[in-house]
């Protein structure tokens, strides 16, 4: 009888000292994770933009993405599904520059608008663009582009 108590203090103990270990370790002193501004979030979606990198803003996208483009495309689809038609629409409409002109950031729904150039057929026009953002854990996510 003995010996069975002092196997279940030992499970217990050993019980214990792993969850605070387990607690220690999830828990690392200001190595808290930190929302990352939506100002810097639309800088890197501009860049992204702005050089036609698919990957790069691929990275940025939710698993449900509204878009409406100048290309006819236009509706919810996936993360998957949203980087083939990016990559067939910055091929057709060639970008020679894109800036964001507008910027809300402050509040719950951040979102930014610009003016995308681009190239089609040799002759270059203006698209107006919108992105919405949506804080998804961690994460901004775009939720909505639009550029028509």
């Amino acid at each position: 009888m003995k010996r069975l108590i002092y196997i279940l203090i030992l499970i217990i103990s050993c019980a214990v000292i792993i969850a605070a270990q387990e607690k220690r370790f999830l828990n690392k002193p200001g190595k808290t994770l930190q929302v990352v501004p939506a100002q810097k979030v639309f800088q890197e979606i501009e860049e992204a933009i702005a050089s036609g990198d698919v990957r790069a803003l691929s990275g940025f996208l939710g698993s449900q993405t509204y878009f409406s483009l100048a290309s006819g495309s236009s509706g919810y689809y996936s993360s998957n599904q949203a980087f083939y038609i990016l990559e067939n629409f910055f091929s057709v409409y060639q970008v020679r520059a894109f800036r964001f002109n507008n910027l809300q950031s402050g509040d719950s729904s951040p979102y930014a608008t610009g003016v995308y150039t681009y190239e089609l057929k040799g002759k270059r026009e203006n698209a107006q663009v919108y992105v919405s953002l949506k804080l998804i854990g961690k994460n901004w996510k775009i939720t909505q582009i639009t550029i028509n």
